[in-house]
């Protein structure tokens, strides 16, 4: 991947960081406070990547639900992924040794991003859908080290972080309603 391409899924993926960072540090909190150690919540975004997901496998663990209970229920929370996946086929028919990795790593801001933002002029599909990916894995990992490893540290009192990621959906679907009305519109610059 190219310094290019890089930054421009990184200017493309600044909305995502701000909520990635800051419901990550609330996974990590919740992880810690729910009394696990610091280190699981980045490895969780590492391994799992499933944000809401992650949420409740935290909360599902911390009360002693029987594994099979657990697996069925992250399964219907995120086969939505299948659905989002439909669009992506044709996006992610040339990309080779990324879709794995691309498949892996789509989450609702990043399908979101895949979706309405156009590959930039001299820049590879591939790479470009590939950095994207990463960059928002990293900055939900990142987040959900801080979280973590400020929950081990310092106490904090818990009450509404565990809203953090609803708010960050809440406000995803509201810019997702804006660029369809404005997309109605017939420009980019009508109000909504």
């Amino acid at each position: 991947m190219n310094i290019h391409c890089l930054k421009l899924a990184l200017r493309t993926t600044i909305p995502v960081f701000m909520g990635y960072i800051s419901c990550g540090i609330a996974f990590g909190l919740v992880t810690v406070n729910a009394g696990y150690p610091w280190w699981l919540s980045p490895a969780m975004g590492i391994m799992m990547f499933a944000g809401a997901g992650q949420f409740l496998a935290i909360q599902l663990f911390a009360t002693g639900t029987p594994v099979l209970v657990i697996l069925t229920t992250e399964l219907l929370l995120n086969i939505r992924h299948i659905v989002y996946g439909l669009p992506l086929i044709n996006q992610f028919n040339g990309c080779g040794r990324s879709k794995p990795y691309l498949i892996f790593a789509l989450t609702d801001e990043t399908f979101s991003i895949l979706t309405t933002t156009e590959v930039p002029p001299g820049v590879k599909a591939e790479e470009y859908y590939f950095a994207v990916s990463l960059l928002d894995q990293i900055y939900w990992v990142s987040g959900s080290l801080i979280g973590g490893l400020a929950g081990a540290i310092i106490p904090f009192d818990m009450t509404g972080v565990d809203f953090a990621l609803t708010a960050l959906f809440a406000v995803l679907t509201i810019d997702q309603i804006k660029k369809f009305a404005r997309e109605r519109k017939g420009g980019k610059n009508a109000g909504f």
